[in-house]
């Protein structure tokens, strides 16, 4: 009985703890910001719709360069994937604009039109 009480205060429990809000990521096919400015362009799934996200060094290997930004891990989340049917693990990629200009980018099979002014 003490042992429980004492879980209360402490706040132990055996249930998983939830840190943050998990990020549903979303794919933006076109872009409009201002140099300095960062946003997430979209979440990229493992290849098995049972894989967790990838590692972002596999994801950034596969990444076109950017005349206008630079890109960077977006963290752990998910997305729902048309192929899976499903809600599943993913690595979202942010994007940091940093020269005005316009380009047309692909990202995993996904164009993403990029303006920055």
């Amino acid at each position: 009985m003490v042992r429980i009480a004492l879980a209360m205060v402490l706040g132990v429990s055996s249930s998983p703890v939830v840190l943050a809000e998990e990020i549903a990521f979303t794919y933006r096919p076109s872009i409009a910001v201002k140099p300095g400015k960062e946003l997430l362009l979209k979440g990229v799934r493992g290849q098995a719709c049972t894989d967790p996200a990838p590692e972002w060094e596999e994801v950034a290997a596969k990444l076109p360069l950017s005349t206008t930004g630079t890109f960077s891990d977006g963290g752990i989340g998910t997305v729902l994937s048309r192929k899976c049917g499903k809600v599943v693990p993913a690595r979202g990629i942010k994007f940091t604009a940093t020269t005005k200009g316009r380009e047309k980018l692909t990202l995993f099979r996904d164009r993403v039109a990029v303006t920055v002014f």
